[in-house]
């Protein structure tokens, strides 16, 4: 599983951060924080036949880039991972991943190995109960799921990083590639 790793070199993740270009996975299908306490199964197996899209795509990503993936608290562009809701413990989702992640390391997933913790993270992260980026150090590319069941791309070099997620994507036709902008 998982392997407690210290990152010292924050600067690589801050600069990426600070792009005002990037990339973003996206659907036809969006979600603000997941589904609602009062959906319905059909609701709830749409949310997640996409995070399971999403968290694939993910998964090809990093194994296609032949990297790992590095989390924790010092990959994360919010000063936290773990939301702070008032009955965040009531959710099995948000129990499973923190069974694994403590938010005060950092961890480093190599797959298939950690196949699990990827969907773990996508489904929290899309249901707003985390904010837990993916870097991957070999590319110095941030991958940032999100609470509006997109997938933010972070990377200084777009011209080698946007055709290879381009072919990747062949498989997922579902998943868009875009060029984000603060909005579409």
């Amino acid at each position: 599983m998982m392997k407690k790793i210290e990152y010292k070199d924050k600067s690589v993740v801050e600069n990426l951060y600070k792009l005002d270009d990037i990339y973003c996975l996206t659907s036809s299908i969006y979600w603000d924080g997941g589904y609602q306490t009062d959906a319905t199964l059909k609701d709830k197996e749409k949310f997640y036949h996409f995070a399971d899209l999403f968290s694939s795509a993910i998964k090809d990503i990093i194994v296609n880039f032949d990297d790992k993936a590095i989390v924790g608290k010092e990959i994360s562009e919010k000063p936290y991972i773990f939301e702070e809701w008032k009955d965040i413990k009531n959710y099995d989702s948000y129990n499973n991943l923190k069974e694994y992640i403590n938010k005060k390391s950092c961890y480093e997933i190599i797959l298939p190995d950690d196949n699990n913790i990827i969907d773990y993270i996508v489904e929290n992260n899309f249901r707003y109960f985390t904010c837990i980026d993916l870097y991957l150090p070999k590319r110095k590319i941030i991958l940032q799921p999100s609470c509006h069941t997109e997938v933010f791309i972070y990377s200084k070099e777009y011209e080698l990083v946007v055709p290879k997620i381009k072919e990747i994507l062949k498989d997922y036709p579902e998943i868009n590639l875009k060029k984000y902008n603060g909005g579409f």
